[in-house]
């Protein structure tokens, strides 16, 4: 039963890319392509969240989140082109819950897509770097680059960032986000 649940809602997130896709390449308008491109990067980025928990025995109710990440990080940066612009990922080992470990990717992913997007405009190189420490019953996600920050780019009230904030919010955590050097943004949970 649970397979064929897992087999429909895989299903049906390939059908909502797919749709997204169509209207995609439909519109004239570019500003919309791009929104419309950023859901189905969200979109893939739920997908392999679903299909990398799924791959764990159903009585596993934490994810090792160091193995998550890497996976979502790489596969967004690939997808967005990265060959000049660097990828550093750098995490504690944590087992997290699905619920706190799917959150927390989403964030280090829509942090990654907008420094991509934004953060190195006219073919500028560089590096983000996504780190996950813990200590002491907190941890901290830190999503770092070295762009030309959201004071350049006017971005700091974006839909991204408004995620961010309430993803964090999401799993009882705070964020700081700073686009002053470069763009910072810091999840600080309890685990």
């Amino acid at each position: 039963m649970l397979d064929e649940v897992n087999h429909r809602a895989k299903n049906s997130i390939q059908i909502a890319m797919s749709l997204l896709g169509l209207q995609m390449h439909a519109t004239p308008s570019e500003e919309v392509r791009l929104e419309l491109a950023s859901a189905i990067r969200r979109l893939g980025s739920i997908a392999t969240a679903h299909l990398m928990l799924n791959s764990q025995s159903t009585d596993e109710q934490l994810t090792s989140f160091r193995a998550y990440l890497t996976l979502i990080c790489t596969e967004t940066h690939q997808s967005l082109g990265g060959e000049r612009i660097a990828l550093i990922v750098d995490t504690d080992e944590l087992a997290l819950d699905t619920s706190r470990a799917i959150n927390l990717a989403l964030i280090a992913s829509e942090a990654l897509t907008n420094a991509m997007k934004y953060a190195f405009p006219g073919g500028r190189q560089g590096a983000i770097r996504i780190a996950c420490h813990a200590s002491g019953g907190r941890a901290a996600l830190i999503i770092t680059d070295d762009g030309i920050g959201f004071a350049a780019t006017s971005r700091a009230g974006a839909l991204g960032l408004r995620l961010v904030r309430t993803l964090a919010k999401a799993i009882g955590g705070e964020a700081e986000i700073d686009g002053t050097n470069g763009t910072r943004i810091e999840v600080r949970f309890n685990i």
